[in-house]
């Protein structure tokens, strides 16, 4: 079983973005451009609204088993509201729920433990809530870790 890790190659669909250019939607594509630094800053992507329920669905270029998600928060971390992977089948299926939304004052990268779904996916969607940071939550980019062969019950 090879482990394979690759950051975002595209974005579906989003909820809002901030704009077109430097807080855009497609700024989660490749590698991180902000982490490791704090504050709202150009290079991640910042919703246009602040609502509760954010969103940003992203693509990557091979199907895994998800093991680990890993998400560069650079702007009011805690605010990953929950994370699903889209089945085959076009159902979203939730990986990772919080318990509560916290408006954490740095930069993090944010590994959430996983519901092993047992499913191979491609695409995630992330859902956002700003209402506890009172502003927006900010995303630099989205590593997926996986392994190509089914693994079983890893968590």
């Amino acid at each position: 079983m090879s482990i394979i890790r690759q950051w975002v190659s595209s974005v579906a669909q989003f909820s809002s973005q901030y704009d077109n250019t430097g807080w855009a939607a497609t700024q989660v594509i490749g590698a991180p451009k902000v982490y490791p630094k704090y504050g709202d800053i150009r290079g991640a992507w910042a919703s246009g609204s602040r609502s509760n329920n954010e969103f940003i669905e992203v693509v990557y270029e091979e199907k895994v088993y998800p093991t680990e998600i890993n998400i560069y928060e650079t702007y009011n971390a805690g605010g990953t509201k929950s994370i699903s992977a889209k089945a085959d089948n076009g159902e979203w299926v939730t990986l990772y729920q919080a318990d509560k939304i916290e408006a954490i004052k740095s930069s993090r990268i944010f590994k959430p433990r996983l519901i092993d779904a047992n499913l191979s996916v491609d695409t995630l969607k992330i859902v956002i809530d700003c209402s506890v940071a009172g502003t927006w939550v900010e995303i630099d980019a989205v590593e997926l870790v996986g392994s190509k062969a089914n693994p079983g019950s890893f968590l």
